[in-house]
C-alpha cells in the first residue's frame, strides 16, 4: 500500500502524475487528507481523501508519498506526518517526496547522509542530505524528485521500486515512452 499524504496547496502535477503511474501498475493507494477530507491544490482543483489522519494504520505500508508545492508548509508539525516518517524509518519502508516536500523528510532526519534532489527553493532546508543534480534520486529507501518536471519519472521510479523494472517498463510503454 502506498499512502499519499495530501495537504491544501499541493502542486497538482506533482500529485496527479505519480499517482497515475502507480494506478497504471495496479499498485494500491490510500489518500490521507492531512488538512481535511477535501483538499484543494494550487490550481484550485479539489480531491477527496480516502481517510483522515486519525484513521491511518500503516501496518500494510510499502511507501509513503509527499507531493510538494506551495502547500508543503502544511506538512510540518503534523503528528500524522511525524508518525508516517518514523514508521518508515523504523520498518525500512520507502519514502517518496517531490519538489519542496523532501525538506519535510530532511527536517525529520530521514535524509541524513542520503543523496537527494529537491526544488532549488528549499536547498537550504535539506539538513544533512547530500544534494544531487537531476530529476529523480534514489538512495536506499528514499526517492526524491526535483519538481513538477520530474513528476512522471518519479512515478515510474516508484513503480520500479515497488513492482520491478518490467512493471515500470510496461507503464512507460503504455504512456508512450518508446526506448
Amino acid at each position: 500500500m502506498v499512502y499519499v499524504f495530501h495537504v491544501d496547496g499541493y502542486e497538482d502535477t506533482e500529485m496527479i502524475a505519480p499517482l497515475d503511474m502507480l494506478s497504471r501498475a495496479n499498485i494500491p493507494m490510500t489518500r490521507v487528507g492531512v488538512t481535511g477530507k477535501t483538499i484543494t491544490g494550487k490550481m484550485g482543483f479539489t480531491i477527496e481523501a480516502d481517510i483522515l489522519p486519525e484513521e491511518l494504520d500503516l501496518s500494510d505500508c510499502e511507501m509513503i508519498f509527499l507531493p510538494g508545492g506551495p502547500g508543503t508548509h502544511n506538512y510540518f508539525d503534523k503528528p500524522v506526518i511525524d508518525k508516517a516518517i518514523a514508521y518508515c524509518m523504523e520498518h525500512h519502508c520507502y519514502m517518496a517526496a517531490i519538489c519542496a516536500a523532501p525538506s519535510v523528510l530532511a527536517a525529520k532526519g530521514a535524509l541524513d547522509g542520503k543523496k537527494a534532489v529537491c526544488h532549488f527553493s528549499v536547498e537550504d532546508q535539506m539538513g544533512n542530505a547530500q544534494l544531487q543534480k537531476g530529476l529523480v534520486c534514489v538512495d536506499d529507501n528514499v526517492v526524491t524528485g526535483c519538481g513538477a518536471a520530474a513528476s512522471i519519472e518519479l512515478g515510474l521510479t516508484m513503480v520500479e521500486l515497488l513492482r520491478g523494472k518490467e512493471a515500470a517498463d510496461q507503464v512507460r510503454h503504455g504512456i508512450g515512452i518508446c526506448e
